[in-house]
């Protein structure tokens, strides 16, 4: 199977570089949007424990191909703006597809550039009332545009993959005591500072910060060893009423059969934060789950945050692809439903199609039958992954990998139910262990 993708693996690998994959650029009232490349991000992030304020200050080295005005996002008004040591302005605008965004305000040339800006820090973010320390969680969801990293700092579209440094201060006490669950590699550098270095792999949907009073959860860590040899932390805490230990106990369990199926966990680590009942969102080697959503979200490692979607018109596959696991990964002659869009909305769409679940599954069943005779879909899968893990993907790619392996021609069947009409079905289902949290309820995850 190796053999099988290889050809295709060197056909399309681009080191990620992946400013093809980004949406048309397009026209606005004052000049024309262009997409851009990120280099490398750095995050200065403050936390003033006595004004109870945290700010932070970014630093953007990005890549345009085009002339025009460079695309970013975040939701916070940013402000103190330069672009190459001029100072400039932001401009809100919409996408065609009629999410909102920013530009930077200045006519770019092609080439490399440096972006630095400001931010205020609100979202998720608290202030301990004894004014000494302070609780702070990037957490993300799929469902919803504008719920990725652009929540709390400057960044660009899932489509794009680079580094990112968060310098991450406590201002105001001078022997802060805290905890970090993050994804990255992270260092003390002093008393009130600390330094998070995240992996170039990573998008506007990987990272996993979340920052606590120290001792404020339950903690088990414990080392793992995976089925290549390698072996790797594995961290699950929850909230003191919680059974942290039964986290970590079906983390094990799900790593062993994750591994088995679709081979060695690709990420630097493990960490589960255990919460109450109401489903979970997965991050590249992290999630924020309950204990029933666990084994979906640890899928997602795999497809979602290790083979990663391009848009929100490309999301559908990994949802799709943990559902049918979720339903036992069945096996089946037809498909449940006349027809989708899921696959084709827009080339702007920033998040994933909740019908993703039900009709994703339905889908990865047929093509399980249809594939049943090449070892099933779960073989076509686990080369896939071993070929394209840590890097970007389309529902084309998806489907063409597809057709290579099986030798068969599937473009009736994406045409119909994922690039084809809205269905008319009626309600979609929604998946037990995917049931959405409130605004509030996240807050409380702090």
């Amino acid at each position: 199977m190796k053999k099988i993708f290889s050809l295709a693996f060197f056909l399309s690998t681009s080191a990620f570089a992946n400013l093809h994959l980004a949406p048309p650029d397009f026209e606005v009232k004052w000049g024309r949007a262009v997409f851009v490349d990120i280099k490398e991000a750095s995050y200065n992030l403050t936390f003033d424990v006595e004004s109870k304020v945290a700010t932070v200050q970014s630093r953007i080295v990005f890549e345009n191909k085009t002339e025009g005005l460079p695309i970013f996002d975040v939701i916070p008004n940013p402000y103190d703006i330069w672009l190459d040591g001029k100072k400039v302005k932001y401009s809100n605008a919409k996408d065609p597809y009629g999410q909102d965004l920013r530009l930077v305000n200045s006519l770019t040339t092609p080439g490399a550039h440096v972006l630095e800006l400001k931010n205020t820090l609100s979202a998720n973010t608290s202030f301990s009332s004894s004014g000494k320390s302070a609780s702070s969680a990037f957490w993300i969801r799929d469902l919803k545009y504008r719920k990725f990293l652009e929540q709390y700092l400057p960044t660009n579209f899932e489509y794009d993959q680079f580094p990112m440094t968060f310098n991450v201060e406590i201002k105001g006490n001078k022997k802060p005591s805290m905890d970090f669950y993050v994804n990255g590699d992270i260092t003390q550098t002093s008393p009130t500072t600390w330094r998070i270095n995240y992996p170039a792999y990573f998008t506007s949907s990987s990272l996993y910060f979340h920052m606590t009073p120290k001792g404020s959860k339950r903690r088990i860590e414990e080392e793992y060893t995976s089925i290549s040899g390698r072996k790797f932390k594995m961290i699950a805490y929850s909230e003191p009423y919680l059974k942290t230990s039964d986290f970590m106990k079906y983390s094990k369990e799900i790593m062993a059969e994750l591994e088995k199926d679709y081979g060695p966990w690709a990420h630097s680590s493990w960490i589960a934060y255990g919460t109450l009942p109401g489903g979970g969102m997965e991050h590249s080697g992290a999630t924020q789950t309950s204990i029933g959503a666990l084994d979906h979200e640890m899928l997602h490692s795999y497809f979602a945050k290790g083979v990663m979607p391009a848009s929100g018109d490309d999301g559908w596959m990994d949802e799709g692809i943990a559902s049918w696991r979720d339903y036992g990964y069945q096996r089946l002659p037809s498909v449940s439903f006349s027809g989708s869009n899921i696959g084709r909305q827009s080339a702007y769409k920033r998040n994933t199609d909740d019908r993703s679940y039900e009709y994703g599954r339905a889908f990865f069943a047929y093509l399980d039958y249809r594939l049943q005779d090449m070892g099933g879909l779960k073989a076509f899968l686990r080369g896939y992954f071993a070929a394209y893990n840590q890097t970007i993907v389309t529902t084309e790619h998806f489907k063409n990998n597809l057709e290579f392996f099986s030798g068969l021609d599937l473009s009736a069947d994406f045409e119909q139910y994922i690039w084809g009409k809205n269905s008319s079905n009626g309600s979609v289902k929604a998946n037990p262990k995917h049931l959405p949290l409130t605004e509030q309820q996240l807050r409380n995850l702090l």
